[in-house]
């Protein structure tokens, strides 16, 4: 990893050139994609009137983050690509580096806690009105911003006066580092904020773990149904109905595990005259588990409500002590053609209201799984540079492979400013449309095609 023909006397070491290379390639690549994939999403969000929800502002977020994630990564490219005595305040750049990168793994964290809130607390609340949802949305991106910033920016002055130190710096794209025998101890002031550092970040996975709970509970993706319930006893048809409880080891029948089972039987103690046999049902939905399925939100509101008391309304009953009399005359067709259009009436309200909950559960649906899947990449590609930010992480390996080690991480964390508006590009179909409406605008306008 670092040089072996350089004598270990010298202050400082320098970085391997295949390292380099590889680094600035990969960087490189991922700041093209990065910057493209953002401001296609970010256009295509402020674009599209479908696309313009108190959600999708989380997503302007996540790309305004990733942008400055790909100034970091161009940052790095300077530092890894330029001797140290070409630079003139290299601590201060290096600094401003890790500055950055706490603050977007950070933002990235409040910013999908700050979605499972939303999520949560709007199917507990569907009655919410937009500017409620639209109040919420900038009141989170703006406490995120102040927590992350404030929280970087205490991590930086910390740690950035060892930076330069081989064995203790977490920025790994310098062409040099200084050489140190032994880890230094960490300071009071240091390890208070570090516990406060990692204090936030398992604060926002408890939030998010639990309202994802939350949320698949309220959409019936956990559990089961129909527990401890019964069903009549599928009797064999060939069997006659005057069979007394001499055939009944003939009414048995196969379980899953291919054995013979007897029914359960209720008796009317000692008079055997009635005896019910019955199965249980592992497996049987009631009306109110399928209208759950078919509209969670509606269904935790009538639930709420089905114990609260109808408010007395005026009626036009002579006899009624609410009646109210009735200033106009108030006819009804009772004719056969009447009934028919009501009935038809009837029908279409039903097929439009059944229409209306089908899309709204399947967007829910789509939405949590979307940004489900974003978190578990947040994790993947922002853990193990979390892990390196403990003391002590490292102290087990060399010099060379500790520096080895958090260029991957480092990298590893880089693929987040491409991850996220790529997998929205790619596989969600709305934005997948409404991104094709844009660049056919775009194309009328430039006169390229009518």
């Amino acid at each position: 990893m670092l040089n072996d023909s350089n004598n270990t006397d010298e202050e400082f070491l320098p970085l391997s050139l295949h390292v380099v290379v590889f680094s600035i390639v990969f960087m490189g690549i991922d700041i093209v994609f990065s910057l493209l994939t953002n401001i296609l999403l970010m256009m295509t969000i402020i674009n599209a009137p479908s696309l313009r929800t108190p959600p999708n502002n989380h997503l302007l977020n996540i790309g305004l983050n990733n942008v400055i994630l790909s100034l970091c990564m161009v940052l790095s490219l300077v530092s890894v690509g330029t001797r140290r005595n070409d630079l003139v305040y290299v601590q201060s750049f290096t600094g401003f580096q890790l500055f950055i990168v706490s603050n977007c793994s950070l933002q990235y964290l409040c910013a999908f806690a700050s979605i499972c809130i939303y999520r949560k607390t709007t199917i507990k609340r569907p009655s919410l009105c937009l500017r409620m949802r639209k109040r919420m949305v900038t009141r989170s991106i703006l406490c995120s911003w102040i927590t992350s910033v404030l929280l970087s920016l205490i991590f930086c002055l910390s740690l950035m006066p060892n930076d330069e130190l081989i064995c203790d710096t977490l920025n790994p794209f310098q062409r040099e580092f200084r050489s140190c025998e032994s880890r230094s101890n960490l300071t009071s002031e240091q390890a208070v904020v570090l516990v406060i550092y990692i204090g936030a970040y398992v604060s926002g996975l408890i939030v998010i773990f639990s309202s994802y709970y939350s949320i698949c509970k309220s959409l019936n993706l956990t559990g089961s149904f129909g527990k401890s319930r019964v069903s009549p006893w599928n009797r064999n048809s060939s069997l006659s109905s005057d069979m007394g409880t001499e055939t009944s080891d003939q009414t048995q029948q196969l379980s899953s595990d291919g054995e013979y089972v007897k029914p359960y039987t209720i008796s009317s103690g000692n008079c055997e005259d009635i005896i019910v046999h019955y199965q249980r049902s592992e497996h049987a939905l009631t009306f109110e588990d399928i209208f759950a399925l078919e509209n969670p939100i509606l269904a935790a509101k009538l639930k709420q409500n089905v114990f609260e008391k109808r408010p007395l309304k005026p009626t036009l009953s002579n006899t009624s002590t609410q009646s109210t009399k009735s200033k106009n005359c108030t006819f009804t067709d009772i004719s056969p053609d009447g009934n028919l259009q009501r009935i038809q009436n009837i029908k279409n309200a039903s097929a439009l209201r059944n229409q209306f909950l089908r899309r709204d559960r399947v967007s829910l649906s789509s939405a949590t799984k979307n940004s489900f899947i974003m978190f578990i990449a947040y994790l993947i590609f922002s853990l193990p540079l979390l892990v390196l930010g403990i003391p002590g992480a490292l102290d087990f390996l060399s010099f060379e492979a500790r520096i080895l080690t958090i260029v991957v991480c480092r990298l590893l964390f880089y693929i987040n400013a491409c991850f996220y508006p790529l997998w929205y590009l790619l596989f969600s179909k709305r934005v997948r449309q409404c991104l094709l409406r844009l660049i056919e605008n775009i194309l009328i306008k430039l006169q390229v095609r009518r």
